[in-house]
């Protein structure tokens, strides 16, 4: 049986009011519109599904019940392990991870996506906002584009998630929370500025990829000839979380004229689609409402298509870790799926997926990535997961080497685990690929939720050791959901060649640093090399065309 779907799609946000508390009795009434929202859910699913009472009313679907003692209030204390606080900029926000590209310079000025603009971090110590406003959409991507002489950031353009809440905790489930995204009138697709001057981002093309689905979230861009997204190209592919309607697929795009974006191809795992039945029940979490069925972060490709390279690596959720045969970029193939047996429902297993550039000094790291998982539900309203270490030596069979361990609180904090902590309780983004200096392969930082920003050792990759740790207090008020159910940490970024650390989180940005880094660097400096070292070539108008820090220009495997 095939495991290649190919083919072109059918043609295919309301404000809400203050959010009631979160009670027993809110929860379960929610449970209880699963019920009068059938029609609904049918229309989502392509099928009507039964529930079961079971413990619970709805059958036990998430959210489950609240942990026994969480607490009645966010803590506003702060718990710091082997790490030093360079500096706090309040209100600040800026973008790691997710992408895993974004990182813009010139000579020695540094600037990363966030406020709606870019965020200078050239003074690490005093940070602060460009062109607040100017980049509009989500998720940014950043790369020099050599063949252009231009630096591009594209940003993500969706339809609103439909996230569970007090007032709707079913999420799409509840048919006026499902409205809010599927009655979105603005672009899905993406927006590529060229990025001369980071206060000032010029728009060169709106590109929409269908008028109804779900848009784009997580896409990938190095500066090459093609751009992977993370896409929803039209409302037939199907969606069991609560999170959005519909789910995402992957479209690839060619940027050879950023002003003039291309479509070259789209794909989906078989049995996504309404109508592809047969395949879609070979997979447990058919018909669950709380599991993640679709693509979550475009393919990660280490080695471009247009310099040799054929391989993308990307999570598609309950679907699993997927590699993709991009050989022919016109026709992409599934290579190998792989899913782990102890996955359960609910979360995004495979976030995000990071290629480690394996150095001299850890050679056991050739061939290996990291996979981040990510709750959906607040105060372990789902099972708990953890991040993985992936072995892709043989791609035809990517296996899981290595568990990261669950992070303890630290032992002055008023909770035994996170899970009574309130918020999100997972990883959620690592450090872009993308960044200056060499990678330092065997270390991992993850912006973990309500967890703070944990730091691991994965030199030994089948054991992950975690080695400093931060957690900032905690914002938002215990009395509106919304304002604390992420938890706290969304995002980090590192600066390799100066040993810092910069934590997104929702009360504004900090500067980190740890001695497992080294010294910390706190003056500007012009960027020497990048850590993925056949992307960003000629940034600084005066590296020589054939030669870039002593390596040829083509691509190398990562």
């Amino acid at each position: 049986m095939s495991l290649v779907s190919e083919g072109k799609p059918s043609a295919g946000p309301a404000e809400r009011g203050p959010a009631a508390p979160l009670t027993r009795r809110s929860i379960l009434r929610g449970a209880a519109s699963v019920a009068a929202g059938a029609g609904l859910v049918a229309s989502l699913t392509g099928r009507a599904i039964a529930q079961v009472s079971g413990s619970m009313p709805g059958g036990g679907t998430v959210p489950l019940r609240l942990p026994m003692g969480a607490l009645a209030y966010l803590d506003q204390n702060e718990y710091i392990s082997n790490m030093e606080v360079i500096s706090f900029t309040p209100g600040l926000t800026a973008s790691g991870g997710e992408p895993l590209t974004t990182m813009w310079a010139r000579g020695k000025e540094r600037a990363i996506p966030g406020a709606g603009g870019f965020v200078s971090i050239t003074d690490p110590r005093k940070p602060f906002a460009m062109g607040q406003g100017t980049l509009n959409g989500g998720l940014v991507s950043v790369a020099y584009q050599t063949s252009t002489r231009k630096w591009l950031a594209i940003t993500a353009a969706a339809s609103p998630l439909t996230a569970p809440d007090a007032q709707y905790p079913r999420g799409k489930y509840d048919p006026a929370d499902a409205a809010v995204s599927t009655s979105f009138k603005g672009l899905r697709g993406i927006r590529c500025y060229e990025v001369k001057d980071p206060a000032k981002p010029d728009l060169l093309q709106e590109f929409s990829t269908g008028e109804h689905g779900g848009g784009t979230h997580m896409n990938f861009y190095d500066g090459g000839k093609y751009m992977y997204l993370d896409c929803g190209f039209d409302d037939q592919l199907r969606q069991e979380s609560s999170e959005r309607p519909f789910s995402n697929a992957l479209m690839i795009v060619d940027m050879t004229d950023p002003a003039r974006i291309q479509e070259v191809s789209r794909w989906w795992v078989p049995g996504q689609r309404l109508g592809e039945e047969e395949a879609y029940k070979k997979y447990p979490s058919a018909g669950d409402q709380s599991s993640w069925t679709g693509i979550h972060g475009a393919p990660a490709v280490p080695r471009r298509i247009e310099d040799g390279g054929k391989l993308g690596y990307s999570g598609w959720g309950a679907f699993g870790f997927l590699v993709h045969d991009f050989s022919d970029i016109r026709r992409p193939k599934l290579l190998s799926q792989y899913r782990f047996q102890l996955e359960n429902f609910g979360g995004i297993p495979y976030h995000t997926v990071y290629p480690l550039i394996a150095d001299s000094a850890h050679p056991q790291l050739n061939g290996m990535m990291v996979a981040v998982f990510e709750a959906l539900e607040a105060d372990c309203r789902e099972p708990f997961h953890t991040s993985y270490v992936m072995d892709v030596r043989d791609p035809r069979k990517p296996k899981i080497v290595g568990l990261f361990p669950r992070p303890h609180p630290d032992p002055k904090a008023p909770y035994a685990d996170f899970c009574q902590a309130r918020g999100r309780f997972s990883s959620h983004n690592m450090q872009s690929w993308l960044a200056p200096g060499a990678m330092r392969p065997e270390l991992v930082t993850l912006a973990y939720f309500n967890a703070g920003l944990r730091c691991y050792n994965i030199g030994n990759p089948a054991d992950p050791r975690e080695i400093a740790y931060f957690v900032p207090k905690r914002d938002g008020d215990i009395n509106q959901f919304n304002t604390w159910r992420r938890g706290t940490s969304e995002s980090v970024f590192i600066e390799w060649d100066r040993n810092l650390i910069w934590l997104t989180t929702h009360a504004g940005l900090y500067c980190l640093s740890t001695p497992a880094l080294g010294k910390p660097v706190l003056e500007p400096r012009k960027v020497e090399r990048w850590s993925v070292p056949h992307c960003n070539v000629g940034w600084d108008d005066a590296t020589p065309a054939t030669v870039y820090l002593g390596g040829s220009r083509r691509s190398g495997a990562a």
